[in-house]
């Protein structure tokens, strides 16, 4: 629907931030079991050695050997200066203590997030766990997985088909921290400039070191870094000029995938399962697709190998048209709601297909501005366009649940290696991948968990407040 209305988030708005927050999560545990990063592992991996081994001695089970490794790989190969220096007085002395501490703040932010339980100073915990990734140099992914989780902070994502919600109005000891920990960040109006400009020139600091680490490991680092310092610098100016910050951090996901979308085009030009097409050739992707065809469930093999395949020369046209002008229309924001979608489908589409790295990564924001942006900084706002949320209806949580539960069951039937790589993998990491989807879609559409977001709205902390 197509409105002039105020910036005022609906009531529509709510279950799209619980699905984005649930499904960040659910990526953020896999992530921590048998994903990119893991170290849980499952019941026939066993945990990864290299941060737990029973009896290795150290502290309890936890060894140091995989943030040694990065720590000492980050410095050898050219890290910042000054992180440097900051690993060797800090990490390096007692690289156990920082697995104990990296594993649980993982594990226990992703657990919070999926509930909705104490969301913002978990989704506030995990930001601060990925800054210092960032500048290990693992930086395609980290920071996927960071802004839609900031944005699960701004928005005080845990009031909405979470617990936070539920916990919100006891009069009690937990519904008082619960209270405390949610409450909106003491941050007085005439302060914003001063943050904004502060962010400002941190972007400014990281845009002028680009040239200076262009041949070492974190050459992206500073690159993502200034696009991350100038969203937080812009949206607080516009929560200064008392635009919501909701809708304002919904915005920044809006710029921040449309970015990554061109990213993929420009930057990172090679395609694989754990890229986005982008304007990869038709040999280059047949490549990747005949490795994906192999290792997926029989049905998509079959869709591969008879409707990819054979016409290549025109999928890679289409991946590379619909790539691109999904990725400007959402960087300028025009016609948000459609781009948006668009960007919704295209990410489905190649999630099920097999490419499940990025797709899914991305998927968590781009939700997020399929169905929340094009209020500001976009030309959406200028022409006076304003799109409201679209409705969830309650009725999908139920099938949504039993498919979600079935393709995750299959999933696990299948296994997953996590020491494999995403090709060898692509069958079952797809089928959890749409299962997480499926999932988080079923929790933000169920009717019996929406009253929580409308006890908080009553208590007097609406989201216009925050």
């Amino acid at each position: 629907m197509l409105t002039n209305s105020t910036d005022t988030l609906s009531d529509r708005a709510g279950p799209w931030i619980a699905f984005a927050r649930v499904f960040a999560g659910l990526l953020l545990l896999y992530e921590a079991t048998v994903g990119g990063w893991w170290k849980l592992g499952s019941v026939s991996s066993g945990p990864n050695p290299d941060w737990v081994e029973p009896g290795a001695g150290g502290l309890g089970p936890f060894v140091g050997t995989e943030v040694q490794s990065v720590a000492d790989r980050a410095i050898d190969e050219g890290t910042y200066g000054w992180f440097a220096t900051l690993l060797e007085a800090v990490v390096l002395p007692v690289p156990e203590v920082w697995t104990a501490l990296a594993m649980f703040a993982q594990v226990g932010a992703a657990i919070a997030l999926i509930v909705g339980f104490w969301t913002r100073p978990a989704a506030a915990i995990t930001v601060l766990y990925f800054l210092p990734v960032f500048h290990f140099g693992m930086i395609r992914t980290s920071p996927l997985f960071a802004v839609p989780i900031a944005f699960a902070f701004v928005a005080n994502a845990g009031r909405y088909s979470g617990l936070d919600g539920y916990l919100w109005n006891r009069p009690d000891a937990l519904g008082r921290i619960t209270r405390a920990l949610n409450a909106p960040v003491p941050i007085q109006r005439s302060w914003y400039p001063t943050i904004a400009a502060g962010f400002a020139v941190v972007a400014v600091y990281y845009l002028l070191t680009i040239p200076e680490m262009a041949d070492t490991r974190v050459h992206l680092t500073a690159l993502e870094m200034t696009v991350f310092a100038g969203l937080v610098a812009g949206g607080c100016s516009f929560v200064f000029y008392g635009r919501e910050p909701t809708t304002v951090a919904a915005d920044a996901l809006r710029v921040f995938v449309g970015y990554r979308f061109l990213q993929e085009i420009v930057v990172r030009s090679e395609p694989g399962a754990n890229a986005l097409p982008g304007w990869a050739d038709a040999e280059a992707q047949t490549a990747v697709f005949e490795g994906i065809a192999q290792a997926h469930v029989p049905p998509v093999a079959a869709i591969i190998e008879l409707a990819i395949l054979p016409a290549m020369g025109g999928w890679v046209v289409a991946f590379a048209i619909v790539q691109t002008a999904v990725g400007i229309a959402l960087l300028v924001g025009y016609r948000t709601r459609i781009a948006g979608t668009a960007a919704v489908g295209y990410l489905t589409l190649l999630t099920a297909l097999g490419l499940v790295r990025l797709a899914p990564l991305v998927f968590a924001s781009a939700i997020v501005a399929a169905t929340l942006a094009g209020r500001h900084a976009s030309l959406d706002a200028i022409a006076g366009r304003t799109y409201h949320p679209p409705q969830l209806s309650p009725n999908v949580s139920v099938p949504a649940a039993v498919a979600g539960i079935a393709l995750l069951g299959s999933a696990a039937a299948l296994g997953i290696d996590p020491t494999a790589g995403y090709g060898d993998v692509a069958g079952s990491v797809s089928l959890v991948m749409i299962g997480f989807g499926l999932i988080a879609l079923a929790i933000a559409s169920s009717d019996r968990l929406e009253p929580a977001a409308h006890r908080l709205e009553t208590s007097g902390s609406s989201a216009s407040d925050d």
